[in-house]
């Protein structure tokens, strides 16, 4: 679970995010909606550590907590490599079983030896997702994860995501995609001018 009370961040004097209180509970998709600028992306930086907050209190299991942004970050290599090789520098075991079933879910596993250079925006960005996947957080905060994917790709993340609440983990997808949160989300939510707001379930 996440506990958020009386949150605010500020950038320079003006305030950008405002949470009186808020719980986001394990076993639940959240969908966060909202125009640019409005504090989307902000929040889920908070609550990926990448981002501090200014007052407030925030209570979670950090240590549990995957954040995949909305630019895809990679290591110079090709597919293979940014996909074990974050594992390896942090210890953690590495399922190649798993990484060759997500490859082919996708379709791309032609590309493993590919340059991550020269793959295309949706390419990277199931790249990025399997990565995300791999790490078997129990917390997951993802930033338009499916954003330049085709429908059919997203509807495997939709389907990946879906199965993943039902194994209890804890899902906020921040999305300009209304009808792909009505699809999978268990709570709909709307950030305008720094405060957030249920907007449907």
């Amino acid at each position: 679970m996440i506990e958020i009370k009386n949150l605010k961040k500020y950038y320079k004097d003006r305030l950008i995010l405002e949470i009186t209180n808020l719980n986001f509970s394990k076993g639940k998709i959240y969908s966060i909606l909202g125009r640019n600028g409005a504090g989307k992306s902000t929040l889920l930086k908070i609550l990926g550590g990448i981002l501090s907050y200014d007052e407030g209190n925030l209570r979670y299991d950090r240590d549990n907590v995957i954040l995949s942004t909305q630019e895809p970050l990679f290591f110079k290599g090709n597919v293979i490599y940014n996909l074990t090789e974050p594992f390896k520098l942090r210890n953690l075991k590495i399922e190649l079983d798993k990484v060759t079933i997500f490859l082919k879910e996708f379709q791309i596993e032609k590309l493993k030896e590919s340059s991550v250079d020269n793959l295309s925006g949706g390419e990277k960005a199931k790249i990025q997702f399997i990565r995300t996947i791999l790490y078997n957080k129990k917390i997951l905060l993802l930033d338009e994860p499916t954003a330049s994917m085709d429908k059919k790709s997203t509807y495997v993340v939709e389907r990946i995501l879906s199965e993943l609440r039902d194994m209890g983990c804890l899902i906020i997808i921040v999305t300009h995609d209304y009808e792909q949160a009505v699809r999978i989300s268990n709570y709909i939510y709307e950030v305008d001018e720094g405060k957030i707001i249920q907007r449907g379930t």
